[in-house]
């Protein structure tokens, strides 16, 4: 049932005549949408392509759990902090085109220098200190005279899910390899944090209002292109797995370059959308000379208890994929999964992303926004409660099918719900706060402290600890949205926000507060 305090509802249906909803744009080749698509598929079929083998691949450079935490959590975190800086900037200086542009290119040329770097060199110096020819924990011996596996090389308390294999690498080496790929790092993300949220706010400002619900389907091709980029690149990499011998351990390695060439392919015809897009009603307002707009009100809606805790529940979820994106698949190798495996998981959670993109908005005719975010968050504990407890793990593949509702849905939903509340002169602030909380904060606060616990206590732990963490957080977003009502920006916006009376049926109207 819906939420009868829910803003969304009325402005929605006011704005979004039903005739117009019940159009599905899959069904009619729309050229004025074709960029949209073009971007969402390109751009996040090249993450797909690297970030779902991300960990592993640091992992086989020799970095330890807490090394991937640090560099897992500091690109979000700058995010965090760049993000709403740049969207800021785009609102009001009337740049969001070329800031796209840019962010583009600077997402090929860091995200190749990572993949890119020079390998530490391999050394046998450190064999005793693993063990070799003397007593491993007290408990096991190891000798010379066959080749061992990992698994049998090392006790079971340096063969869990945070296993470290610098003790293969020169130290000094290695230092340098993180310091390279640290900076990297951060001058990237700097460049990179604005792309998703300028990307969004074209789309959302070019539909408007009323074609709202046309969200979900341009969204749903960036869904399709991260799994159809995931399983290439998984399946070509799991083709190419070697094997090597050091201090008498047999150890696989992968090539995983294999992944940043699909990037590189990806990330061209992403800079060629990008060059496509276009910002109508920023370019009108710029052309007839309009005051630049205040953006400080967007800052200050998220004052509120109401809207704060919608800004909270972002957060977190936002925390729960920053653990799952950073440590699942290595969890997962750890129980024998191959990345094979890893990029049918990745196919799985996109498949259901893409199905949930597309059909989300006709589910937000019966069911509240605010329902959905508490579903989401009942989806998070069903998720990290399998987690935990699975053993084989092809078994996590059935519960991959809740990303639909824990991401895509969730997403969908906090889009819409700020969409109504916020003129289209802020879109890009709005989107850029939106993505720094999910995606900056919340994503690198969960691979930081994920790494933290799940070094210290294992991943199946810290998979309990989300789980609950997850149901407390329901319980407090039901009783927010329960007990407070939405209002409108408290503080005045510093201008009139005219619009043409052609477009009076695409826009909401925002008159000035007094």
């Amino acid at each position: 049932m819906k939420d009868d305090h829910d803003p969304i509802v009325s402005k929605t249906e006011e704005n979004c005549p039903e005739n117009t909803q019940e159009k599905s744009s899959c069904c009619v080749v729309e050229p004025d949408l074709l960029p949209f698509k073009l971007f969402y598929f390109s751009f996040f079929g090249a993450l797909g392509a690297v970030f779902p083998f991300m960990s592993l691949y640091l992992k086989q450079l020799g970095f330890s759990p807490r090394e991937i935490g640090i560099l897992a959590g500091v690109r979000p975190l700058l995010g965090f902090c760049s993000g709403p800086l740049w969207g800021t900037c785009a609102d009001r200086w009337r740049m969001r085109r070329c800031l796209l542009v840019l962010s583009t290119i600077g997402w090929m040329a860091f995200i190749m220098g990572i993949g890119f770097v020079t390998p530490p060199r391999i050394t046998e110096d450190r064999c005793q200190d693993i063990g070799l020819n003397i007593s491993i924990d007290g408990n096991i011996s190891v000798s010379r005279n066959r080749v061992l596996t990992i698994d049998e090389a090392l006790p079971s308390s340096y063969t869990r899910l945070l296993e470290s294999r610098g003790w293969m690498f020169d130290s000094e080496d290695l230092q340098k390899v993180f310091n390279i790929v640290f900076v990297l790092v951060i001058l990237g993300e700097l460049v990179q944090s604005p792309t998703s949220s300028l990307a969004d706010s074209g789309c959302l400002e070019h539909l408007g209002n009323k074609n709202l619900n046309k969200y979900g389907v341009q969204r749903s091709w960036g869904s399709l292109g991260f799994g159809a980029f995931s399983i290439c690149a998984g399946g070509v990499v799991a083709m190419e797995r070697t094997s090597f011998e050091i201090c008498g351990i047999s150890i696989h390695r992968s090539d995983y370059r294999i992944c940043f060439y699909f990037f590189a392919g990806c990330m061209v015809f992403t800079f060629i959308a990008a060059l496509l897009y276009r910002f109508p009603k920023q370019e009108e307002d710029k052309s007839n000379g309009k005051p630049i707009p205040a953006v400080m009100g967007t800052f200050k809606l998220f004052c509120s208890v109401h809207y704060a805790s919608w800004l909270f529940v972002a957060f977190f979820m936002g925390v729960s994929n920053g653990v799952i994106w950073g440590f699942l698949y290595w969890h997962l190798e750890n129980l024998g999964a191959t990345q094979f495996l890893v990029g049918i998981g990745s196919v799985v959670n996109c498949l259901s992303e893409a199905v949930m993109f597309f059909g989300v908005f006709h589910v937000f005719k019966y069911v509240s926004y605010s329902t959905f975010m508490a579903l989401g968050l009942l989806g998070y504990v069903c998720r990290f409660c399998v987690f935990a407890s699975v053993t084989n793990p092809w078994l996590v593949l059935p519960v991959e099918i809740f990303q639909g509702c824990t991401y895509a849905g969730v997403w969908s939903a906090l889009t819409a719900y700020m969409c109504t509340v916020i003129p289209q002169e802020n879109l890009a602030t709005m989107q850029g706060i939106l993505h720094g909380v999910y995606w900056g904060l919340g994503s690198g606060c969960g691979s930081l402290f994920g790494g933290i616990l799940i070094q210290r206590l294992g991943a199946p732990t810290t998979f309990w600890i989300f789980a609950a963490a997850s149901g407390v957080n329901l319980v407090i977003f039901v009783v927010a949205q329960k007990f407070t009502k939405a209002k409108p920006i408290a503080e005045p916006y510093e201008e009139i926000v005219s619009y043409n009376p052609k477009k009076q049926s695409d826009e909401i109207s925002y008159d000035k507060l007094s």
